[in-house]
């Protein structure tokens, strides 16, 4: 399991476009999940010439962080508005300086390490701006997280204070009103970051398979990302008889 992030520097410019710092605002880079950069300091010319600017360690390897399963860190790093934000397997969600390392803050959901969730893994954050709060107020740009607990967490991206006024502190059960639940905490859980569009929060599912008849429903659903209202969910196993795929 890699626990580490490693930063990378040619010589000492940071990675700009046209005089402007690039962030890397989604899982994919941008909403649509490109992963192309358009920065252009680092070339094909240039790019031996890459050092280690900085290593920052989870620390998740400590037997304070023991787990029943192995654990895979497979984020891949946000940069937004001056900070890198990462997530780990333990639903830990840590903002760091990206031009130190140095970090900034740290929140921890605190799940339970003594399940062997199905896929114990984490694929990183989702972040929001909040276009209608005013500068500087609490929550405008937010942080979202979806844990192996199956637990949706809205983050303060200054401090990594749990938004008040997001489901229940901060935080929406994944596993409440779904057409199957679980039948056991391992059996449902969320590996990869959610996608916010349009103010919409929208989260999939990571489901045990080949376990029983009737595993957990696999639903994508969408919550409001500023009060974690659901919206809607879309249950990829038809339930309606007049559906043409009913029966399949």
């Amino acid at each position: 399991m890699r626990v580490l992030v490693t930063a990378l520097l040619l010589g000492s410019a940071p990675v700009v476009l046209h005089g402007q710092e690039v962030d890397w605002s989604a899982n994919g880079r941008d909403a649509q999940g490109t992963r192309y950069s358009p920065a252009a300091t680092i070339t094909r010319e240039n790019v031996t010439r890459l050092a280690v600017a900085w290593t920052y360690r989870t620390g998740e390897t400590d037997p304070r962080f023991k787990t029943d399963k192995e654990t895979a860190f497979e984020a891949t790093p946000l940069v937004v508005d001056g900070t890198m934000y990462l997530a780990t397997p333990l639903g830990r969600v840590i903002a760091l300086d990206p031009a130190t390392g140095r970090e900034r803050w740290v929140f921890d959901p605190k799940i339970k390490r003594d399940v062997r969730y199905g896929d114990f893994a984490s694929r990183g954050v989702s972040t929001w701006l909040d276009g209608s709060a005013p500068a500087g107020a609490a929550c405008r740009r937010r942080i979202f997280v979806a844990t192996a607990q199956s637990q949706l967490f809205a983050l303060d991206a200054r401090d990594g204070r749990p938004c008040a006024g997001f489901g229940q502190k901060g935080m929406v059960d994944l596993k409440a009103g779904l057409r199957i639940p679980p039948f056991e905490p391992g059996a449902y859980s969320m590996t990869s970051p959610p996608v916010v569009v349009s103010g919409l929060v929208i989260t999939g599912s990571s489901v045990a398979d080949n376990s029983r008849p009737n595993p957990a429903s696999g639903e994508v659903r969408a919550y409001d990302a500023r009060t974690g209202a659901m919206k809607w969910t879309w249950d990829p196993i038809p339930q309606d008889p007049k559906d043409p795929a009913y029966g399949e």
